[in-house]
């Protein structure tokens, strides 16, 4: 029984590891991507729907022709987790396989949690 409750608990420990990473990994896309495009995004704490926690952000402003900048920012996020999984993968296979199932569970659930703070908004037409 103590091999089992120590697996269990390493286990938990490694996802709730991956999962801040993500979260720092995802958040960091959309800033460094802001920054590019020389805006800042401010982050506040926020609860998603069924209780999940997250950290929000307001869109910079621009003008409508340069809306494409809006969507690159809110691609980043995904893109940074994704493009850092495959680095990890090929870095670090075993810490890159828990690193890779994490994000996509990630962008798995994303639609379900999100509610009006959605990255994907940016892409909805109208």
């Amino acid at each position: 029984m103590k091999t089992l409750f120590a697996i269990l608990l390493a286990g938990t420990i490694l996802l709730s590891i991956m999962a801040a990473l993500a979260c720092a990994i995802h958040e960091g896309g959309h800033y460094l991507a802001a920054r590019f495009f020389g805006k800042r995004l401010k982050f506040r704490f926020a609860w998603g729907r069924f209780g999940v926690p997250r950290f929000v952000w307001n869109m910079p402003v621009f003008y409508q022709c340069e809306m494409w900048k809006a969507k690159v920012i809110a691609a980043a996020g995904f893109g940074a987790e994704l493009f850092a999984a495959v680095v990890l993968l090929a870095a670090w296979h075993e810490f890159g396989r828990w690193y890779a199932g994490v994000a996509v569970a990630h962008l798995a659930a994303y639609r379900w949690y999100a509610g009006d703070a959605s990255d994907f908004r940016w892409f909805r037409r109208g």
